[in-house]
């Protein structure tokens, strides 16, 4: 386990910018499937709340000892401690983290970096960079979290198909964070719609003429697309959020 995490967090950083961006614009043949079968992922959840759903699958939380270890491991000199409104925009991540009783576990870093991007990092901590942090407004910092949250619910599923390079399933799950956060958005009381005016910011801020695209991710409009299809789904569904403590 020790082992595992050692090398996600050394995965990370020497991850390119142009992978560090999580909605880079993208399309090819599997994101049709991808996407359908992402949204077939949700729809079947008729037994239940998507609160209940999620709170049924959440796993179980890093002990404090490796938790430790991954935190450890982050360069200090990129880390940047923020103050005044962007501390403010920090400190409103707190009702995401509850929603997912991440907040006394999951610790939110800022990094210092060029590419606008949020980062899960092994059930430890999500690590916003600062044009993130400058550009996106509190309620969409918000959902960008929400997202990144939903990584952990699907860790061992991305690691896997990762190593096998299994890129149809890397956009199912990327999908299915999207559902997640869409999820959370609604029951704490963010519109969801934050989720797609931040990917636009940072697709926007990220966009560069001649980089590569990711397979990792589907088209901008696919993804929209589907954003807008869960956001119907969960509002007929739960038609009366409840509202969390912030």
């Amino acid at each position: 386990m020790v082992k595992h995490i050692a090398l996600a967090v050394l995965l990370f950083f020497t991850m390119s910018t142009s992978a560090l961006s999580q909605t880079t614009i993208k399309t090819n043949s599997t994101s049709n499937t991808a996407t359908l079968k992402a949204f077939a992922y949700f729809e079947q959840i008729r037994d239940q709340q998507f609160d209940d759903f999620l709170r049924s699958i959440r796993p179980s939380a890093l002990t404090p000892e490796l938790r430790e270890r991954v935190l450890n491991m982050l360069p200090k000199a990129d880390l940047v401690y923020p103050s005044g409104e962007y501390e403010t925009k920090i400190k409103s991540l707190d009702r995401i983290l509850k929603y997912h009783q991440r907040d006394a576990i999951i610790e939110i870093k800022v990094l210092r970096a060029d590419t606008a991007t949020a980062v899960f990092l092994a059930g430890a901590a999500i690590l916003i960079t600062e044009p993130a942090l400058k550009i996106l407004s509190a309620e969409e910092l918000q959902a960008v979290v929400a997202h990144e949250l939903g990584h952990e619910y699907y860790w061992n599923r991305f690691e896997l198909a990762r190593q096998n390079r299994d890129y149809a399933q890397i956009q199912e799950l990327e999908l299915r964070c999207d559902g997640i956060a869409v999820v959370a958005l609604h029951s704490v009381g963010v519109d969801p719609q934050n989720l797609i005016s931040a990917i636009t910011k940072l697709n926007r801020h990220n966009e560069h003429p001649g980089s590569p695209s990711s397979p990792n991710y589907v088209g901008f409009n696919e993804r929209v697309a589907f954003l807008q299809q869960m956001i119907e789904l969960v509002s007929s569904k739960q038609a009366s959020p409840a509202q969390h403590a912030e």
